[in-house]
């Protein structure tokens, strides 16, 4: 009997059930009944998989999305991923024998508005960060979507009818499309030469050797070619720029986390099983020198760590925990690695000590999935007074979140950063943060850029130096970076045409203006939440179509009789080993 009528005559006979007098047995036979299923045949046939990945190409194709070759590559690599999160989703056993009803609930669904009132029941009556010192200062600098393309072409076509250009196989036709020796800004990526050049630039120009410096390398170091990747592909980028900054022998106190292009398919990673587990062993690797044996082998085992430092620790975490185009979160989109539990617990060790926090990761949360948002933002709200700084990539472009309390007043400050890479039309560009050393609560930025054309005119034998392109008191006439000095700034947008082209300019890394309005950067800049941005700009709330396909925030009240077993077995396997 074909496995579809199977199905829908389990579902009929379901209602018809007493779940009180029936309930172990209905249930016990439900359990067995899918995963027999399951284990015959896999719900999504191959040839299904691949019907739809066919329609899927076509309708790319046909809008005009892209080109016929990048709609395939692209479809062919998240098609299977997509499908094998609906089927774990809603062909488990623990998700249709409930909704059936012939097993009790196995998760139970939590409120956003418990779990904010929890977080904050002890919430200090005073969470205003405490005055600058001023007698000593420490620096990070901050470095985030390097993009290297290992196969950058100079003289090659920089606009091409595909996402990423410069390269061998597109030819110019004139010298004014022609990709420049150190990089385009275009629909290119970064020569890994320049990113060379940048590494000394640091240790000659920007590292005070009688300061303590941290660098923040915040992710995205492969090249945009997202349609013909692989696992190790993906990973060769990192690889190279690791050595490349360990080569340099800079003499500083290196914080990286991975961005989402490092996963393969792009933006896909899977918290759920093992399969993707490589990824975190290959980083903790790479950067085991860096964060030390303890460290890397938490990283390995969880995708965060902690690193304390004197007075001050950096709580780095992987943001595909909430990234809204990771296709494996439909599966379970609540918090799957346990991160704000974690996270909660070293706060409040923090606390205790005194100890301010920063925050990093690639993705900044208002582009992250909003319940997640919520629930990370109460948690900030909670410890503002110690979390002094929040540092995120991602955007290619530079500007700030500023994040409300449930009053709406403003308690935290996140700072995102421009690319290194010149994808899309940017000027590679990186910052220097000057921080306070006892309250460790910045001071001011300074946003380094790189002339492209004054180096390129040069060719091979430039000495490539980036320009200061601003510091940040100057540049929005401000004499501190405290929540609520960013947000008197943002006020000043309606009054201040020239403030506005100045907030527009950066965020597109010093090449040229989108036009952007002031209300539009009014509300960008005061929302770290998405739906309050559009909120803010008074559009009506839509919900995504990942929102109606996957389970909301909950947890396991209890685990099927065939998932104990398989976690009892491992478990007695791991102790045997």
């Amino acid at each position: 009997m074909n496995k579809y009528i199977i199905l829908v005559i389990l579902f009929g006979l379901c209602f018809s059930s007493s779940l009180s007098n029936q309930e172990k047995f209905f249930c016990k036979q439900c359990h067995r009944f899918v995963h027999t299923i399951q284990k015959v045949e896999h719900f999504w046939d191959k040839s299904i998989v691949w019907f739809l990945e066919l329609v899927a190409e076509g309708y790319c194709a046909y809008a005009k999305i892209e080109k016929h070759s990048v709609c395939k590559g692209a479809i062919h690599e998240m098609t299977p991923v997509i499908f094998e999160g609906i089927q774990t989703r809603y062909l488990d056993e623990d998700f249709i024998c409930p909704l059936i009803r012939w097993c009790p609930k196995v998760y139970e669904e939590l409120k956003l508005e418990d779990y904010i009132s929890n977080i904050l029941k002890d919430k200090p009556l005073n969470t205003q960060w405490p005055q600058l010192d001023g007698t000593d200062t420490i620096e990070i600098i901050h470095v985030s979507d390097i993009h290297t393309d290992l196969f950058y072409k100079e003289g090659t076509l920089s606009k091409c009818d595909e996402p990423l250009c410069c390269r061998e196989e597109f030819k110019a036709k004139d010298d004014q499309s022609k990709a420049g020796y150190w990089g385009s800004a275009a629909v290119c990526d970064l020569p890994e030469r320049t990113f060379e050049q940048f590494v000394n630039f640091l240790k000659t120009d920007v590292i005070n050797p009688n300061k303590k410096t941290f660098l923040f390398w915040t992710g995205d170091s492969v090249q945009h070619d997202v349609w013909k990747q692989g696992r190790e592909y993906n990973i060769k980028n990192s690889r190279r720029i690791t050595e490349i900054f360990d080569k340099a022998n800079l003499g500083i106190t290196f914080i990286p986390q991975i961005g989402n292009h490092e996963a393969f398919p792009v933006n896909q990673y899977d918290y759920m099983s093992d399969k993707d587990s490589n990824l975190r062993v290959e980083f903790s690797n790479m950067w085991r020198e860096w964060l030390g044996d303890e460290t890397a082998d938490f990283f390995k085992e969880n995708g965060f760590y902690a690193k304390e430092f004197d007075n001050f620790k950096v709580i780095a975490f992987d943001s595909q925990i909430c990234n809204p185009d990771n296709w494996y979160l439909i599966k379970d989109p609540t918090d799957p690695t346990g991160f704000l539990e974690w996270a909660e617990q070293e706060l409040k060790q923090s606390e205790q000590k005194d100890q301010a926090v920063y925050f990093t990761a690639h993705i900044y949360t208002s582009s992250c999935l909003v319940p997640w948002a919520r629930r990370f933002n109460a948690l900030v709200e909670r410890f503002s007074y110690i979390v002094r700084g929040q540092i995120y990539g991602h955007a290619h472009g530079e500007f700030f979140n500023l994040y409300k309390d449930q009053n709406g007043e403003p308690m935290n400050v996140a700072y995102i950063s421009s690319s290194l890479t010149t994808y899309t039309y940017k000027l590679p560009s990186f910052r220097k943060f000057v921080v306070d050393a006892k309250t460790m609560i910045p001071m001011n930025y300074y946003e380094y850029r790189l002339n492209l054309d004054k180096y390129n005119a040069i060719g091979q034998d430039a000495i490539l130096k980036w320009d200061i392109a601003f510091d940040f008191l100057s540049e929005y006439g401000t004499t501190k970076m405290y929540p609520a000095d960013l947000f008197a700034i943002t006020e000043r947008l309606f009054k201040e045409p020239e403030l506005v082209k100045k907030f527009d300019f950066n965020s597109n890394s010093g090449f040229g203006l989108s036009g952007d309005s002031a209300k539009y950067l009014y509300c960008k800049l005061n929302h770290s939440i998405n739906d309050d941005l559009h909120l803010c700009l008074g559009e009506k709330l839509k919900k995504e179509w990942t929102e109606y396909v996957t389970p909301g925030w909950r947890k396991r009240k209890v685990y099927s009789t065939q998932k104990n077993q398989k976690k009892k077995s491992k478990k007695q396997k791991n102790q045997k080993q």
